[in-house]
C-alpha cells in the first residue's frame, strides 16, 4: 500500500524529496544514470585540451576518489540523497589557474554529454539548468568582485 511510513505520519521534507524523487525517475534518472553521467562526462573533460591538464594537475591519480565524490554530488542534487556533505567553493578557491571561459567549456562539454545520453529531454534539460546554476555559483564565489558594482552605479 505505502511505501515507508503513511504519508500523515511522513514529514514535509521526506514527502518533497520522494515526490522530487518520482519525477527525477520519470525522467529516466536513477543512480545507474548519475554514475554514467559522471563516468562519461569526466572522460571527456580529461580528454580535453584545455580542461584535462588543469583537472590532472589538482586530481593527479586520485580519479576514483573524486569520480564517487561527484557521483554522491550529483547524487544528492537529482535524487535528493543526502549523502553529500562537502564543501565545494574552498575546493575551487583554490584553483588559481581557472579562468570564467573555462567555466564555459565545462558548461559546454556538459550539455554535450547529456546530449549523448540523457534518456529523456526533461533529464537532459533537469541536469543542465542545474549545472548552469552550479557554475554560476562557483564563478560568482572566485571572480565576483563588488568594486565592479560600485563602478557600474558610478556611471
Amino acid at each position: 500500500m505505502f511505501k515507508g511510513r503513511c504519508p500523515m505520519e511522513q514529514s514535509f521534507a521526506e514527502i518533497h524529496r520522494e515526490n522530487y524523487r518520482r519525477q527525477a525517475n520519470g525522467y529516466g534518472i536513477d543512480e545507474a544514470f548519475v554514475s554514467l553521467l559522471v563516468e562519461s562526462f569526466y572522460a571527456k573533460v580529461r580528454a580535453d585540451k584545455d580542461l584535462g591538464p588543469i583537472f590532472e594537475g589538482v586530481i593527479g591519480d586520485q580519479w576514483p576518489t573524486h569520480l564517487a565524490r561527484m557521483k554522491t554530488f550529483w547524487g544528492a542534487i537529482a535524487l535528493k540523497t543526502g549523502d553529500y556533505h562537502g564543501r565545494p567553493m574552498p575546493a575551487h578557491l583554490k584553483l588559481k589557474q581557472v579562468e570564467p571561459w573555462h567555466f564555459e567549456r565545462w558548461l559546454e562539454l556538459f550539455a554535450q554529454n547529456l546530449d549523448e545520453i540523457a534518456p529523456s529531454p526533461e533529464a537532459r534539460n533537469f541536469f543542465n539548468s542545474r549545472a548552469n546554476n552550479i557554475a554560476r555559483s562557483l564563478m560568482t564565489g572566485m571572480f565576483y568582485n563588488p568594486a565592479d558594482d560600485m563602478k557600474e552605479l558610478k556611471r
